[in-house]
């Protein structure tokens, strides 16, 4: 199989590592196309969301599919093609230089015809054992749950970290409970695995907390947006 990826960013240079061995691969440049094989079975094009409709127009015509790696553009996007189209979604944060079990990443795939989603689905699964078909609104959701439970995440351990410093401690000293937070998850929703002063809606810690924050306008309305939304999901329950 003739694979043309086209980007250079972190998702590109991962799927190129994650495929390497398993297909014949060409790395294409999103802006001058240099590179890009006219006969490639698949073209995955893996840029920024906003420039996906404009690198599509761009292409030469090819005999093979054409699929874009986004979670949240629907597959109407490359509705500017007469080739078939579809969407190649890893459901992962990459970065490059940090090693992934590629094994272990989901796949989420869209076509508009049962070939076009044969030949997508098959392609995963020389990456990944967890491949399945969800439409452009399931991955919309999926994206949008994903924000929270990654970007959102890890910006409040951005956060952490910064308070941690500022009072002479180290980021480490947190992680065995980040790592405990993530294995409660296996065995219980995260709803019921959720603790803290807001679930137990312990105002004296609360209050405790927002004057450590007092300086800090900005850090006290995120305490006090999510201590409200942890209040109100359990409470109302």
């Amino acid at each position: 199989m003739k694979i043309n990826i086209i980007g250079r960013g972190n998702v590109a240079t991962h799927l190129i590592a994650a495929l390497e061995g398993k297909v014949e691969i060409r790395q294409v440049n999103p802006h001058s196309l240099e590179g890009f094989d006219e006969k490639a079975d698949v073209t995955i094009i893996s840029v920024s969301d906003n420039a996906i409709r404009k690198v599509a127009e761009a292409l030469p015509a090819t005999s093979g599919i054409i699929a874009h790696t986004s979670g949240s553009t629907p597959i109407d996007v490359l509705d500017c093609r007469k080739e078939k189209t579809g969407v190649f979604y890893p459901l992962q944060t990459f970065t490059k230089g940090v090693e992934l079990d590629y094994s272990e990443i989901p796949f989420l795939i869209e076509a508009k015809d049962t070939d076009t989603e044969k030949t997508l689905l098959d392609l995963a699964a020389k990456i990944s054992n967890n491949v399945r078909i969800a439409d452009s609104e399931k991955r919309k959701a999926l994206h949008v749950a994903s924000v929270f439970a990654c970007n959102f995440a890890n910006h409040l351990w951005a956060i952490s970290e910064k308070l941690l410093n500022d009072n002479g401690l180290e980021f480490d000293i947190i992680r065995p409970l980040l790592k405990e937070t993530l294995r409660k998850t296996e065995h219980l929703s995260p709803f019921d695995a959720q603790t803290g002063p807001a679930v137990r809606r312990d105002s004296k810690t609360i209050d405790t907390h927002l004057s450590l924050l007092e300086n800090d306008r900005e850090l006290m309305n995120i305490y006090q947006t999510l201590t409200s939304s942890i209040i109100s999901s359990h409470h109302n329950k």
